[in-house]
């Protein structure tokens, strides 16, 4: 893929009829909406885009997406690598009625008379991203005050279950009545 800058705004129209093909590179600073999940410094998404029309005459894109990103792992919250290999098919309908009649493998992308590029291109990078993004071997920190009771069970053990301090109340309520 291409090293230049992906355009932003193209008119829908003239690149389905003409089956443009888009390719460039998105920084992080280009993807606001993921920069609390991405290291903007860190972030090149390689994006190609062909636009075109399927077997049924309907207008579609196909968007391409590689990258390796840097997320947060949610285990240790350290930089975690991930690589992002994505492709799909988008049916470009001017509105939800027309969404409804895609096929399943196709996602719609509402769009009229322009598309941005920019958009498409981060909301398949946000379907793309794990919603847990964590190590394999990740060895989470403990928690304060906790030592290693974690791993092995003894916090649970040496600490009233709330089973027990419920028993321990109705006893009390027991001795009440009685006297």
């Amino acid at each position: 893929m291409s090293a230049s800058p992906l355009p932003q705004c193209v008119n829908l129209r003239k690149a389905v009829t003409h089956g443009a093909h888009y390719s460039g590179v998105l920084s992080g600073e280009q993807i606001p909406r993921l920069a609390s999940l991405l290291d903007p410094d860190k972030t090149r998404v390689n994006v190609a885009i062909r636009f075109g029309r399927d077997d049924e005459d309907r207008s579609v894109a196909e968007v391409s997406l590689d990258a390796s990103v840097v997320l947060v792992c949610q285990r240790c919250l350290g930089p975690l690598k991930h690589a992002i290999n994505s492709r799909s098919v988008l049916g470009l309908v001017p509105g939800d009625e027309q969404a409804r009649a895609l096929p399943a493998d196709y996602e719609p992308w509402i769009a009229i008379e322009e598309v941005d590029l920019w958009e498409m291109a981060a909301e398949e990078l946000a379907l793309a991203i794990p919603v847990v993004a964590y190590h394999d071997n990740c060895e989470a920190p403990l928690s304060p005050g906790t030592g290693s009771e974690i791993e092995t069970g003894t916090a649970a053990e040496s600490a009233d279950s709330p089973f027990s301090v419920l028993a321990t109340l109705l006893e009390r309520s027991d001795d009440n009545k009685e006297k």
